[in-house]
């Protein structure tokens, strides 16, 4: 275990904790995060450790799920309950729509693949560290794409909407949206906004997170 103490009163720095078990991948993972003066990683354990979590309650827990020697549910609800006001960003190799629906549905707050960029992993622990959702676009497009087809939905979305939805999880912006759907930018922006209304969230990110966690795919 190595384990570093936060700055006192450095509360705008987002603290980082990792649960990797391969050394390499531990200072590939700090390397990425050094590079931003508002992020920093205070400790690091090849499993969860609640005593450590419990200890430091780091604002972002960086799960890496490929050498879990428990579930995937397990692995969260434990992190989760030793460090109850953290996010959790789960982190693996697996392009699975399906592994990324058990993460989400164990209330992870990001499922992200290891081919992301250093840039994105850095984008993504500030948005997840401020209250926001992120499901890689990849495998939230297919899930929505494999949609059941059941009459309603429980967010009560119109078809246009889950439409819309749809595209959104495919990483499309409201221009491409407008573009793929013959609609204006504006008549667009105006379905977001219901949507976000609807599904009582906050940003774009948590529209597939959403979609996922209350069971609008499959």
């Amino acid at each position: 275990m190595n384990v570093q103490r936060p700055l006192l009163g450095a509360r705008a720095t987002v603290s980082i904790f990792l649960i990797e078990p391969h050394k390499l991948v531990v200072e590939a993972l700090r390397h990425v995060y050094a590079q931003d003066a508002l992020l920093s990683v205070v400790g690091d354990t090849p499993a969860v450790d609640r005593s450590v979590l419990s200890l430091l309650r780091p604002d972002v827990i960086v799960l890496d799920l490929d050498a879990l020697e428990v579930s995937i549910e397990e692995a969260i609800n434990a992190c989760e309950s030793s460090s109850p006001q953290s996010r959790i960003c789960v982190l693996s190799a697996q392009a699975r729509p399906r592994i990324m629906q058990r993460a989400l549905s164990a209330k992870a707050a990001a499922y992200v693949v290891k081919d992301t960029s250093p840039q994105m992993m850095i984008e993504i622990v500030h948005s997840v560290a401020h209250g926001d959702y992120y499901a890689d676009p990849r495998l939230a497009g297919a899930m929505l794409r494999r949609r059941t087809g059941r009459s309603s939905e429980p967010s009560e979305l119109s078809s246009r909407e889950f439409e819309i939805v749809r595209l959104i999880a495919d990483g499309l912006s409201n221009r491409e949206i407008g573009h793929r759907l013959s609609l204006s930018e504006k008549t667009v922006k105006n379905h977001v906004s219901h949507i976000l209304a609807k599904l009582k969230v906050n940003a774009r990110s948590g529209v597939a997170v959403y979609a996922v966690r209350n069971g609008i795919v499959s």
